[in-house]
Order: structure tokens, then sequence, then C-alpha cells
């Protein structure tokens, strides 16, 4: 009671003994200057209502953006440049692959570059000749079509080693094709690799974009649209709303946990959001119905029953007893107890309450 006493002024009047101690308190409370001063209120107003459902659901790759990396020709894993789990940069060289194959296409590429030139002195020969008469117009076409030809083929295997990323001798690099964490990795030091293997030597996937899949349930499918906001929150950062929409919700349904996925695409700029974490899904949406509403953080609960404190001055405040059709996270929607305009405490509600019905 001390403590009450000295958060508020309390003027007494003169009243009959037979009135209740309650409306004594009505009449007689008045918020002391500080608490005036730090008062805060909101005005009660007639609003849509929105509702909000919270999806379980978990962070996942961004498929699109997934790259499955196959070796190009068979052979042995010279050097392994990278692990399970590493970041690694598009173009950044992942292993090194000691190949037959590759050497062959390195020895034929040094053939016919000999070959080129043997047919570039063929076709100066034939040009001298043809000048003397020696040969007929037609020698002279067949050389330089055997020149055109041994350069067509030159070029053909330089552009097969150049899409193996070879140089000289039997290696060639295996390359990531994009910027992203090594997912999967099957290959080891020293395996033997081969072309018609259908398993992946790595894949990568880039973590800038990341997928959150949520599962809707039966019971809400119909409430829930593309292009829906969503706030996604992780156990890891609990304080923390990554925001976005819902662009796709899938149209098969599990057959096991009978629920539907919705589809959340958010960016990680800081590479916080990583794949396998759990995460709820706030939708909101619009409901096809108005109601008074108020901030949350106004109510009060009290023997089992919502109160808020209705003010009009700092000596006239009023506990108002008010019927919830539907709480949210920020705003309350009120089935009755509020009148349109009318204002309600939101800082030291629950102080004022304590002192008026004490």
């Amino acid at each position: 009671m001390k403590y009450i006493i000295a958060l508020f002024t309390i003027t007494l009047a003169f009243q009959s003994c037979t009135k209740e101690p309650e409306q004594q308190a009505d009449t007689a409370f008045k918020l002391t200057e500080t608490l005036s001063k730090e008062n805060e209120t909101a005005v009660a107003q007639v609003q849509t209502v929105q509702s909000e459902i919270i999806l379980s659901g978990k962070i996942g790759f961004d498929e699109d953006k997934v790259s499955k990396v196959f070796p190009l020709a068979g052979g042995f894993v010279k050097d392994l440049n990278v692990e399970l789990g590493d970041h690694v940069k598009k173009g950044q060289v992942m292993a090194i692959i000691r190949s037959p194959e590759i050497a062959g296409f390195t020895k034929e590429g040094a053939d016919a570059q000999a070959h080129v030139l043997v047919a570039e002195k063929q076709a100066k020969v034939a040009e001298e000749l043809y000048k003397t008469s020696i040969i007929s117009e037609v020698d002279l076409i067949n050389a330089r079509k055997e020149l055109e030809n041994a350069k067509a083929e030159s070029l053909r295997i330089q552009e097969v080693l150049d899409m193996y990323g070879a140089g000289a001798g039997s290696v060639y690099p295996i390359k990531s094709p994009v910027s992203g964490v090594v997912i999967q990795k099957n290959i080891a030091f020293n395996m033997e690799l081969r072309t018609e293997d259908i398993s992946p030597a790595f894949i990568v996937a880039s973590l800038d974009d990341v997928w959150v899949m949520g599962n809707i349930y039966e019971s809400d499918i119909t409430k829930i649209k593309e292009g829906f906001d969503a706030e996604v929150t992780t156990i890891s950062y609990p304080d923390k709303v990554f925001k976005g929409k819902i662009d796709k919700i899938f149209s098969l349904m599990d057959a096991e946990s009978k629920v539907v996925k919705a589809r959340v695409t958010l960016k990680n700029e800081n590479f916080e959001l990583k794949p396998e974490m759990f995460a709820n899904v706030r939708v909101k949406y619009a409901e096809n119905v108005k109601k008074m509403a108020v901030p949350s953080k106004a109510l009060i609960f009290d023997k089992s029953r919502h109160f808020v404190m209705v003010y009009r001055a700092d000596n006239d405040i009023e506990t108002r007893e008010v019927t919830i059709y539907k709480e949210t996270a920020d705003i309350t929607y009120l089935e009755a107890g509020l009148k349109e305009g009318e204002k309600v405490m939101t800082k030291n509600q629950l102080l004022v309450y304590d002192a008026l019905n004490d």
C-alpha cells in the first residue's frame, strides 16, 4: 500500500460513510505528474481483422541454385582441395584428376597441331607449283582443303581440352560452377572415377538465398494463399525476424504427415540461415470481418477476465471489461466492451488497475 501511495496522489473527499470503497477510489484517483508525463494511450478503432497462423518448417537450399558437378573424364583423384561443408567460389579448383583419357586428348592435340604445320607447308608449295603450271588448280584446291581440315581438327581438340580445363599432360581440374557450400562429396583421394557413374563428384549449393518450407495442415489450406506476408523466426535467432512472402504453395500433400508445403524465399546476406534449421513461419492474412481493435499490450488479464483502462483524463480513468474476438501478438480484436474513439492506456495500466481495484 505504501508503494501505491508513493506512485499516486489520492485526494480524499468528504462523502457519506455508506458509500462503496470502490466508488471512492474511482472519484478520488489521479495520476501523479510523473506518471502523467509517461502515460501512453491508443485509440480504439474499427479495423479489418488480421489473423495469423504459425507454420512449423525448416530452412532448405534454394534448389534452383544447387549445382551437381560430374567428372568430365575418367581417371584417378590426384589432389582433393575441399571437404564437406567448405565454402567455395565460382571457378575454384576442388580436385585434380589424372586421366588417361585426357592424356589421349593431349596427344591428339599435339598431333593435330603438327598436322596443321605440315598442311601449311604443303599449301605454300602448292601455291608456288600452281604459279609455274606444274600442278593443276584442282591440286591447289585440295591442298588448301587439307589445311582447312587440319585446322578444324586442331581447333576441335583444343576446345575439348578447354572444356576439361586441361593443359599439357594427363591432368584436369574439377572446378566449382557456382559460389556456395559443398553439401555433398562423393570422391576421395586416389579414388578411381568413371564417367558412366551417375553420382556427382560434388554438389555445391548457393546460400545467397534460402528456402523456408512451412507445413500447412488440411484445416488451414484454404486460409493461406501465395503472396501472403510471412515472418520467419528460428531457435538460433529468437529475437530476429526474417521477412518474406509465400511465393509458392505446392499442390501435393505429403501422404504421411498430411501437410502441404508452402515456400518462402529469403535473402541470406550474412549466411545466418543454414539448411536443416528449424523455423516458425508466421503468416498474416485478412478476414472478411471488422472488429474494434486495440494494441494487445493494453490488455489486462485478471480473475479469468480481460480488462482495459479507459482514459479520459488524469483523474478520470475507468476499468472496463472487454470480450475478445481474436488476439494476435500486436493487435487484439474485441467483440464487446469499447466504443470507437475511446482511449485505452498502453503503459503503466497495470499499476492503475491495481490502485483502482484493490
